[in-house]
């Protein structure tokens, strides 16, 4: 293609896109008004997307009259509308029906009602698309396909499938042109997003546009087949060694970005416990390794599943938990893992305070945060749970209180931590309806205390030490570089300092606490290399492991660092 033919096509694709995109926001707008919110399309200035005849139009839909669900709740209208836009408004009222933090209760149990169960597609148009994406060849391998689906989606259908080697499995098949149509409303939702926390002060605080980007990875996740394969290899292989815990085997050849061939699990629903007491089944091993597979997850492997509800999970023989779908995963680092396991055993010790600053950890508070009231507030909400058996509170609900709480002091937790406390809430039900005695809390606290041993061991320390050790030595090592350039611009004159006058009195002060903390970090910096360097002596006296030279420079380095970490907290004086 010449290249002036090449620039007049993409300016034209573009071009189509955005008339595209322009078009659907009209569409998105008016489903909205004709349900009842044209107050708040106004208020939030979406109405500047509609020409004046689709103005007119939204507006006379609008109106009480002309709403046939005028006898509706606002809550029921919201459902309602996110049903007829289609699978990204769906899945975006499905990660809002898990934030209890953030809604009230009568907007979660309505969003709760959501599903992506649709009319199922002919099989027709499944065998054409199978043989697009397989070839006759692949396709051949398969001696039968059932044309009844198993689950049909909004986003793909499943059938299932036997090889000619003799395999039972399952197709994933992804629906024609739902990668098209997803990829514009996730892109228009975080407009949405945007406009709503722009023009909408009470809704900022919610951080629509973060969660609208979570959204955004999450269904490009679930609309990559071949990503899905691979999160399920992934998972297969952190299992290996568990055998309590079957994850269907990815095949290949019979996969790509829009096919997903799995093996057949045949299970039991955790909910039927009756079907589980005929198989002769113990429903308490269950549970207790179904939650601690979820655990393991979390904090061994810092991947977990992110949508771990009854319906993708399995009881199969020999107490054995199968688990399915593997479009939505959760990474997690492992601050945020210490964090969270410090959480679980602070709630366990009744200590406010750490959950607290657990909570603020795992958080990016507002510029006027409160500690000391947002402490006040969590003891006050988890008082009058003090001295009861643990069995005896809903852990996961507390758990969901104590984000509410956060959420209003302005220290909302991200959507993957609100998923971890989801996930835990349903592994207490599925729990408490298979054995009344379930406690949830002694379960992760087992769990808990051997990860919080196992992060601060000997073994473990040491290698941070020597992780933390290289970084100060890069630092050093490139710290004179970077003065002789600041120099050199300062001798140059093209150093510019922009200073407030207001702040000039404070400013040596300013420097001399930057200078203590800078000083005291050095120092810190170096006994880190070289406690990490006196580890590698094994001839001496050691504690625990560790070589007594070593150990005193690692506590020591230890202590000024946290000296450092208070300061900089409080933002007060280092000394």
């Amino acid at each position: 293609m010449a290249p002036g033919n090449f620039k007049r096509h993409s300016l034209a694709m573009t071009l189509g896109r955005r008339v595209r995109n322009v078009g659907r926001m009209a569409q998105i707008i008016n489903v909205f008004a004709r349900h009842g919110f044209w107050g708040f399309i106004r208020e939030s200035r979406l109405d500047r997307w509609l020409t004046p005849d689709q103005f007119r139009t939204a507006e006379a839909q609008s109106s009480a009259e002309k709403r046939g669900d005028r006898d509706l709740s606002l809550p029921e209208r919201l459902r309602i509308s996110f049903e007829e836009l289609g699978p990204a408004f769906v899945k975006l009222g499905q990660v809002l029906a898990v934030r209890e933090d953030l809604l009230s209760e009568d907007y979660l149990s309505e969003l709760r009602k959501l599903h992506t169960q649709v009319e199922p597609l002919p099989y027709a148009v499944i065998r054409q698309r199978l043989e697009e994406e397989l070839g006759p060849e692949r396709l051949a391998d398969f001696v039968e396909i059932s044309e009844q689906p198993l689950a049909a989606g909004s986003i793909a259908q499943v059938h299932t499938a036997k090889l000619a080697t003799g395999e039972d499995v399952v197709i994933k098949v992804q629906r024609p042109n739902i990668r098209k149509q997803i990829e514009t409303d996730l892109q228009l939702i975080g407009t949405l997003a945007t406009l709503l926390e722009k023009y909408v002060p009470e809704l900022r605080s919610i951080r629509l546009s973060t969660m609208a980007d979570e959204l955004s990875r999450a269904m490009s996740s679930e609309l990559d087949f071949i990503r899905e394969a691979g999160s399920t290899t992934k998972f297969a292989a952190n299992f290996r060694n568990v055998p309590y815990v079957v994850i269907p085997e990815v095949y290949w050849a019979f996969t790509t970005q829009h096919v997903l061939t799995l093996t057949y699990l045949r299970g039991t629903s955790p909910w039927d416990k009756a079907e589980i007491q005929r198989l002769g089944l113990n429903p308490v091993l269950l549970v207790e390794q179904g939650l601690e597979m979820f655990l393991k997850m979390v904090f061994v492997d810092g991947l977990y599943h992110g949508d771990l509800h009854p319906g993708n999970l399995l009881v199969l023989p020999e107490n054995r938990v199968g688990v399915l779908d593997f479009g939505l995963v959760v990474r997690i680092s492992k601050f945020t893992r210490e964090h969270l396991a410090g959480l679980l055993v602070a709630l366990v010790a009744e200590d406010f305070e750490r959950m607290v600053q657990h909570f603020v950890e795992l958080s990016e508070p507002s510029p006027d945060f409160d500690l000391e009231r947002f402490q006040h507030d969590i003891a006050n909400s988890v008082a009058p749970f003090v001295g009861l058996r643990l069995k005896a509170i809903r852990s996961g609900g507390l758990l969901f209180d104590l984000a509410k709480i956060a959420a209003q002091h302005g220290v909302p937790m991200p959507q993957e931590l609100i998923m971890f406390i989801k996930t835990l809430v349903q592994f207490e039900s599925i729990g408490l309806h298979l054995n009344p005695d379930f406690d949830i809390i002694s379960t992760c606290e087992k769990f808990t205390a051997q990860i919080v041993k196992d992060l601060y061991s000997p073994e473990n320390l040491r290698d941070q030490a020597i992780v933390i050790g290289r970084d100060a030595a890069a630092l050093l090592r490139h710290a004179p570089l970077q003065m002789r350039r600041l120099l050199k611009a300062a001798l140059d004159g093209d150093l510019r300092v922009q200073v407030d006058s207001e702040s000039v009195d404070a400013l040596g002060d300013v420097f001399d606490r930057s200078s203590a903390r800078l000083a005291l970090s050095l120092l810190a910096a170096g006994l880190f290399i070289a406690g990490a360097i006196l580890a590698r002596d094994t001839d001496g006296r050691a504690m625990l492991g560790v070589p007594v030279p070593a150990l005193v420079a690692l506590l020591t380095a230890a202590g000024a660092s946290f000296l450092v970490l208070v300061s900089i907290l409080r933002k007060r004086s280092l000394f």
